[in-house]
């Protein structure tokens, strides 16, 4: 027969089974917290760490002459010239070459593609990044350009009366002019810029215009899909009459930045484009830069004479960023999260996050500091060579 005392001990054992599972789980709860805080100071670590200097992890003569552009292409280098355009790797291999004869090249890149135009010429070369490209010829000469990830290029064509953009597929076994969009002078103004999505399939023309003797810029938006065949391609649309747009540009792939000379605005979903904000600065704008998913301005700070205010926004039209720099630069581009300013002298970065990722001087004089593959690794382009480079702490 089962005492009171069994029951107690029995009462007891169990309550040392409880307690040991509830030191189990405070214990994991512990380590597991444990874990993540030195996760996270790791990853703050990474996210804010500056470093002043770099290793070079390969380098290749230049044999080009200082006439040669270069820019970001993909973790790649593209250069081009007046007279070709090639890409080239970290270990300095030729990826694909192609040649031309233009006194002024437009260039314009999206994902692999590259297409290059003479300025006010009637040849558009598309290269698609593996071979020597091809060519579209056009029937007006042409003002101003953009390419697709697919290859589809759109062209504004000068007119004597008014202006043609079209879009062309190089690579069409039949017809290749898919699309004109006539301008009207008189009504949409003279074409300032276009902006054209990742997927060919939204376009985004900003005009100049005069109303009443005073300018005013028309913005309008088309899409090329389904949706935009219903409505003749324009799904939208908007007149700044108190500011001048100067410009446009996808923030990824749906979304699109209008900078204005005081401001900006930012517009979403282009099948039915709907702003989601406009900003007017009181400030005058010395810069602007903008990424994938960033747009940000310079302005001139309170401080001294090099004293820069830098603002980012996120494509939502957040401010993320409002900081004060004093950096000395001769240029300023944004890639992938990150502000890059160089002179001849040095090189700094700053992180969206505020941040200073970079600080450093150069033994020579440097032409280009331009992103590669991976977080840290970068190009940087002197008079005689290319070196690949990655960071380090100096």
């Amino acid at each position: 027969m089962e005492t009171l005392n069994d029951r107690s001990n029995e009462y007891r054992l169990e309550r040392q089974k409880v307690r040991k599972r509830i030191l189990f789980v405070i214990g994991i709860v512990l380590a597991a917290a444990a874990v993540g805080f030195i996760f996270f100071l790791v990853w703050n670590g990474i996210r804010t760490k500056t470093y002043t200097g770099y290793t070079e992890t390969a380098s290749f003569e230049r044999t080009d002459s200082n006439s040669v552009q270069y820019e970001y292409y993909g973790g790649n280098l593209l250069k081009y010239s007046r007279d070709g355009a090639s890409a080239v790797n970290s270990e300095g291999e030729v990826l694909w070459n192609g040649s031309y004869e233009m006194s002024t090249p437009m260039v314009d890149t999206c994902g692999q593609y590259v297409a290059i135009a003479e300025q006010g010429g009637k040849e558009v070369y598309i290269y698609n990044g593996s071979d020597e490209g091809t060519v579209i010829e056009t029937p007006l000469p042409v003002s101003m350009l953009r390419v697709a990830s697919q290859g589809v290029v759109a062209v504004v064509l000068e007119d004597s009366k008014s202006d043609v953009i079209s879009l062309y597929d190089p690579y069409s076994s039949s017809d290749k002019l898919l699309v004109e969009v006539p301008s009207n002078v008189s009504e949409d103004g003279y074409p300032v810029d276009i902006a054209f999505s990742p997927d060919a399939k939204s376009l985004v023309t900003v005009y100049l215009a005069v109303s009443g003797g005073d300018p005013v810029s028309n913005v309008c938006f088309y899409n090329f899909s389904e949706v935009g065949q219903d409505k003749n391609r324009i799904v939208g649309g908007k007149t700044y009459s108190d500011s001048l747009a100067v410009g446009a540009e996808f923030i990824g792939d749906d979304d699109v930045c209008v900078f204005l000379d005081n401001g900006f605005s930012l517009f979403s979903n282009m099948k039915q484009p709907a702003e989601s904000t406009t900003q007017v600065f009181d400030k005058e704008i010395i810069g602007s830069l903008f990424d994938n998913s960033h747009v940000g301005f310079l302005f001139a700070g309170n401080g001294e004479e090099m004293s820069r205010q830098i603002v980012l926004y996120n494509r939502s039209g957040d401010k993320i960023l409002d900081k004060e720099i004093d950096y000395s630069y001769n240029d300023a581009k944004m890639v992938d999260g990150e502000v890059i300013f160089t002179s001849d002298t040095g090189c700094r970065i700053l992180r969206a996050n505020g941040s200073e990722k970079l600080n450093c001087t150069f033994d020579s004089q440097v032409q280009y500091f331009i992103k590669g593959r991976g977080k840290n690794s970068y190009y940087v382009i002197d008079d005689t060579k290319i070196s690949y480079v990655k960071l380090n702490e100096g």
